[in-house]
C-alpha cells in the first residue's frame, strides 16, 4: 500500500528525467581525498550545496566529530559545523531561495597538517509540481592548510649512525601555512509524497571547481583535482511507524574513487506533536581500492533534535595497524520550525 503510493514520486517529466540521468552518470565519465563523513547525509553542504534549505525546517543547525585510526600512531580528526535555512515568501507557489554556512578543519598526521574551510552557500528550489522541487546551488569559500615543519623528520638529519635532529633537513619551504579560494556547484532533485512520510534525494555537484593550488612552494603548482559527489537517499514508508532508507554515495577526484552503501529502519515509537521519538538502526559499507570499513550506526531522534553514532570497523589493509578499529563519528542535528497558517502548508509541502 505504502510502496504504490511511494512510485508517484517517480512521476517526473521526461526531459526532467533525461537531465537527471546524464548529470547522475557524468562524473564516471571523467577520472577522493576530501574529508569524507560515515554519516554523509547529516552533513548535508559536505555533500551538496543545492541541499541548502531542504530540511523541512525553516532552520537546520547540524554539526559532526569523526575520530579515524586513533589506534595508530597518526590519528586523524575531523569536525564540521553547519547552518542552513530558508526564505520563504507564501505569495510565490512556485519556489524559494535557501542559504547557508558551513565551517571544517581536518587535523592529520605526525605533520598536524590542518586544513580548515569556511564558506557560504545559496541555492534556488524550484516545484517542478506539488510533489517534485528541483534545487540548484552554489557554494564559495576559504580554505587554509597549515603544517609543522618540528614534528616531521627528514633523512638528512641521519649522521650515519643515528638520528640527529639537530642537523638542517636542507628540504626547501617557502612556509608552512597558505590561503585559497574555493567554489563548488550542484543539483538536487527532491521527491516528496505529501501524504506519508515517504521522500526522495539524488543529486550531483562539483567542488574545488577553481581549482586551487595547494603547493607549500612558490616555485610549484599543484592544483587540487575536482570533487564529484553523486548521492541517492531514498526514504520508504513500509508501515505506520516504520521506514526503510537506503543511503548510497560516490565521490571521485582525481584518480580517487570512493563509495558507500547502506540502509536503516527507522522505527517511530511516538507520533504525536512535540512528543516525537524514533530509532534509527542501520549498517554501511565503505568501498574503495582497499575495501576499507564497515560501519554499524545508531540514531535517535527526538523532537526536533537528531544524534548519531557510527563505529568503522576497519576491514582494509591497514586492519593490522589499527587492530580493525577505524573510528568513531558523532552527528548531531536540530532544526526550527515556524508556525505558520494552514495555507502557506498548502502553498510549499517543504516546511
Amino acid at each position: 500500500h505504502y510502496i504504490t503510493q511511494n512510485e508517484h514520486i517517480l512521476n517526473l517529466p521526461p526531459k526532467i528525467r533525461s537531465l537527471l540521468t546524464v548529470l547522475f552518470l557524468l562524473p564516471f565519465l571523467v577520472n577522493a581525498q576530501d574529508v569524507h563523513f560515515s554519516q554523509y547525509y547529516n552533513s548535508p553542504l559536505t555533500i551538496n550545496p543545492a541541499l541548502s534549505g531542504l530540511s523541512g525546517a525553516d532552520f537546520r543547525f547540524s554539526g559532526t566529530y569523526r575520530s579515524q585510526w586513533s589506534s595508530a600512531l597518526s590519528p586523524y580528526t575531523t569536525f564540521y559545523g553547519g547552518a542552513d535555512w530558508m526564505y520563504f515568501n507564501p505569495r510565490k507557489t512556485n519556489g524559494f531561495f535557501s542559504a547557508g554556512f558551513v565551517l571544517s578543519h581536518d587535523d592529520a598526521g605526525d605533520s598536524n597538517l590542518k586544513t580548515t574551510g569556511i564558506g557560504i552557500s545559496g541555492a534556488y528550489t524550484h516545484a517542478l509540481g506539488a510533489e517534485n522541487f528541483l534545487t540548484i546551488g552554489i557554494l564559495a569559500g576559504l580554505g587554509q592548510r597549515t603544517f609543522d615543519l618540528n614534528n616531521l623528520t627528514w633523512d638528512n638529519q641521519f649522521n650515519g649512525d643515528v638520528f640527529d635532529p639537530n642537523r638542517p633537513s636542507r628540504e626547501n619551504f617557502d612556509n608552512g601555512s597558505y590561503f585559497f579560494p574555493d567554489m563548488g556547484i550542484g543539483l538536487n532533485w527532491h521527491g516528496q509524497k505529501t501524504d506519508t512520510r515517504a521522500r526522495l534525494d539524488v543529486g550531483v555537484a562539483a567542488f574545488h571547481i577553481n581549482q586551487p593550488n595547494q603547493s607549500f612552494s612558490k616555485s610549484h603548482e599543484i592544483k587540487l583535482p575536482v570533487r564529484w559527489s553523486l548521492y541517492f537517499l531514498p526514504v520508504i514508508q513500509v508501515a505506520d511507524k516504520i521506514d526503510l532508507l537506503l543511503q548510497g554515495t560516490a565521490q571521485m577526484q582525481g584518480p580517487d574513487f570512493e563509495a558507500l552503501g547502506g540502509g536503516a529502519g527507522r522505527f517511530h515509537l511516538s507520533t504525536k506533536r512535540a512528543r516525537e521519538l524514533a530509532i534509527q538502526l542501520g549498517v554501511g559499507y565503505r568501498f574503495n581500492s582497499i575495501g576499507d570499513a564497515i560501519i554499524p550506526g545508531i540514531e535517535v531522534h527526538y523532537q526536533t533534535w537528531r544524534v548519531g553514532f557510527t563505529y568503522d570497523v576497519n576491514v582494509s589493509g591497514f586492519s593490522e595497524a589499527t587492530n580493525r578499529n577505524g573510528g568513531p563519528e558523532i552527528t548531531v542535528r536540530y532544526i526550527i520550525k515556524k508556525v505558520r497558517p494552514l495555507k502557506a502548508f498548502k502553498n510549499c509541502p517543504l516546511i
